[in-house]
């Protein structure tokens, strides 16, 4: 495991582009398969620096399985740069539904809380079912722990929630994306002391 650098943004857009291309959430943004590979690219080079610059992203050695954490003092609001025009550019027709995802996910993120979020977690599919996932939680969960503080995410499906429960996560509440399927907000306190 190492920490992300500048110089690997092009490789954790790109893992995450894949691994997350055949959820649900993925099939409501994008009904379409290959207009869906092109715009979960184009979409994953526009978030990730961010991701890079204000937060910490976890890699495999070999580049195949990334998470992307933030800390945050309550909120979710990254601020990047032109991102209404640059999300037109990189989502197209889709656009709409990435506005709608954006702002269902702020509504659910729990205000006031100090906590790392978890954006995103991805292992390319020929990775995926060899525990690289539960390796990259346990690397911050590490962290979180250290720090006296809990970890919040929201799981894009029942398989992906139940590999989260297993790190102690407890789903807080189902929310829908629009009318597009559910995702589950899923919230980790640190052991006690």
């Amino acid at each position: 495991m190492r920490v992300a650098g500048a110089g690997d943004t092009g490789t954790v857009a790109a893992v995450l582009a894949a691994a997350l291309d055949d959820t649900d959430i993925a099939h409501w943004l994008v009904p379409d398969r290959a207009e869906r590979v092109e715009v979960y690219r184009r979409y994953f080079d526009l978030v990730t620096p961010w991701f890079v610059e204000h937060g910490t992203v976890h890699m495999t050695a070999d580049g195949s399985a990334v998470a992307a954490w933030v800390r945050l003092d309550g909120r979710f609001e990254p601020e990047i740069a032109g991102y209404d025009r640059r999300l037109a550019e990189a989502c197209g027709a889709a656009t709409g539904r990435f506005v709608q995802l954006d702002e269902d996910m702020l509504a659910a993120h729990p205000d006031g809380l100090t906590h790392d979020y978890l954006a995103f977690l991805g292992v390319v599919p020929a990775a995926q079912n060899r525990g690289l996932g539960s390796r990259l939680l346990r690397e911050h969960h590490r962290v979180t722990d250290a720090d006296g503080l809990p970890a919040y995410l929201e799981a894009t499906g029942r398989r992906n929630a139940a590999l989260y429960a297993r790190h102690g996560y407890a789903d807080t509440s189902a929310f829908h994306i629009g009318d597009g399927p559910p995702l589950y907000a899923m919230l980790r306190r640190p052991p006690s002391p």
